[in-house]
C-alpha cells in the first residue's frame, strides 16, 4: 500500500509543479498514529534553487487557529476557562454593540465556533467600518498591539447576534487575547507552555528565528507564480470575492502582534502533530471526550463553511454528510487550511491524518491541490 501511495502523492505533486500551480509542498500523511508517507518537492525558493525540505517552515495563516483553539480546550479541561464565560469576564474592555445598541454577552464557544457576530476586514465592503476604524486581519505589517487592534474591532457594530450565524473572522483572535489573561503570560510564552512542550513542537512560534529555513511565499498568477510583497493584494476566487492583504516579513518581525488566527509559522511535522492531538488526544495531552466535542458539528452543515456537507466543530470544518459532499472521507473528518496556501484533515473513522503545507496562495488551500492529495491518499 504504501508504495502505491507514494507514487500517487508524488504524481499529483509532480503534476501540480509542471504545470505552475504550486512552487513547493510537503506532504505528511498517518494512519494509526504511523507516518506511511512524508515528501518534500519542490522549491521553497525558486529563484534560489533551494529545494523545499521536509523541515522548511512555512507562514501558517490560518493553521495557527487549531493550534490556539487546542490551547483552548486544554485550560477548558483543566477548568481555567469554561465555554459558557463571557468574553468580557476577562476582557471587560471588549464588549461590542449590535446596530440597536444591545451588547450582548459574546461567550468562548461563540469565538470557538465564528459565530460571535464579528468578521475580517478582508470580507467587508471597500470604505467598510473595519477599514475606517483601522482594524487589521493578523496578515499585514502591523505597529499595534494585539489589544489595540482589538479596541478598534470593539468598536465596530456586531454583524448579528452571537450564536446565531456562522461568519468566519477575527474571533480567534480574540481567543489569543482571552487566553493571555487567563494563563497571566503573553501569547508566544502560553502557546509554548499549552501546546508547543506537550506536544513537541520544535519549529513552530510567532515568528521566524531563521529566515533561510522559512519557504518564499508565492501566488498564483499566469504563466506561473510570482512572489509575494509586502502589502499586497490577493484576490480571491470568485466565489468568495474579497481581497486578502498579506505581507511575508510580518513573519520575521519578532515585534509584530501575535496573532492566534494568521500570525504563526511552523513547519509540516509540528502540524501533523497538532492533527494527530485532535484525531486521537495523543496519548493524554487532549481527553478522548475532548476530541470527540471538537469534532461535533456545533454549527449544522452550511455550504459557506467548506462547500455543501460540511458544518464547524471546535477548530476546522466537520464533514456531516460525505454524500452530499462528494468526498470519499468519513464523517466526522475534520478539515481546515491556510490562505498562504495550506491544508490539513484526519478522518477519525480511517484513523488517518494528512497534512499539505504548500508555498502557494491560494491553490494549496482551496485550488485543485488539496482535493487530488486528499484523493491520492484514499486511493
Amino acid at each position: 500500500m504504501a508504495q502505491a501511495l507514494t507514487q500517487r502523492i508524488e504524481a499529483v505533486n509532480q503534476q501540480a509543479i509542471a504545470e505552475g500551480r504550486i512552487v513547493g509542498s510537503v506532504v505528511l500523511v498517518a494512519q494509526q498514529g504511523a507516518v506511511i508517507y512524508a515528501g518534500a518537492s519542490g522549491y521553497a525558493d525558486r529563484e534560489q534553487r533551494q529545494p523545499m525540505q521536509r523541515n522548511s517552515q512555512f507562514r501558517l495563516s490560518s493553521v495557527s487557529k487549531p493550534y490556539i483553539t487546542l490551547v483552548a480546550m486544554r485550560m477548558i479541561e483543566q477548568q481555567l476557562l469554561s465555554l459558557d464565560d463571557a468574553v468580557s469576564r476577562w476582557l471587560p474592555w471588549f464588549t461590542p454593540a449590535l446596530p440597536d445598541g444591545r451588547r450582548p454577552a459574546i461567550a468562548i464557544r461563540h469565538l470557538l465556533t465564528h459565530t460571535a457576530g464579528l468578521d475580517y476586514r478582508f470580507k467587508q465592503p471597500e470604505g467598510g467600518i473595519y477599514q475606517r476604524l483601522g482594524i487589521h486581519d493578523g496578515l499585514e505589517m502591523s505597529s499595534l498591539t494585539l489589544e489595540q487592534n482589538l479596541r478598534r474591532l470593539s468598536q465596530a457594530p456586531l454583524q448579528t447576534e452571537p450564536g446565531s450565524e456562522f461568519s468566519y473572522s477575527l474571533a480567534i483572535d480574540v481567543l489569543g487575547a482571552v487566553l493571555e489573561q487567563v494563563a497571566d503570560m503573553p501569547l508566544p510564552q502560553l502557546f509554548e507552555r499549552w501546546a508547543g512542550q506537550p506536544l513537541g513542537l520544535g519549529n513552530t512560534g510567532f515568528y521566524a528565528l531563521n529566515a533561510d529555513k522559512l519557504a518564499t511565499a508565492y501566488y498564483n498568477i499566469e504563466p506561473q507564480p510570482a512572489a509575494m510583497y509586502d502589502g499586497f493584494l490577493l484576490r480571491l476566487p470568485e466565489e468568495f470575492g474579497f481581497d486578502v492583504e498579506f505581507a511575508p516579513s510580518r513573519a520575521l518581525d519578532r515585534h509584530a502582534y501575535p496573532s492566534a488566527g494568521a500570525g504563526m509559522v511552523g513547519d509540516a511535522d509540528d502540524v501533523l502533530r497538532l492533527v494527530e492531538t485532535l484525531r486521537n488526544g495523543s496519548d493524554g495531552v487532549l481527553q478522548a471526550e475532548t476530541a470527540a466535542l471538537m469534532r461535533q458539528p456545533h454549527v449544522g452543515a452550511q455550504a459557506e463553511i467548506q462547500g455543501p456537507g460540511w458544518g464547524f466543530g471546535f477548530g476546522g470544518a466537520v464533514l456531516v454528510d460525505a454524500a452530499l459532499a462528494a468526498t470519499p472521507q468519513n464523517n466526522g473528518t475534520m478539515q481546515w487550511g491556510g490562505v498562504y496556501g495550506h491544508s490539513w484533515f484526519y478522518d477519525p473513522v480511517a484513523q488517518l491524518s494528512v497534512v499539505a503545507l504548500t508555498n502557494t496562495a491560494i491553490e494549496g488551500m482551496c485550488g485543485l491541490y488539496p482535493v487530488q492529495i486528499r484523493d491520492a491518499v484514499y486511493g
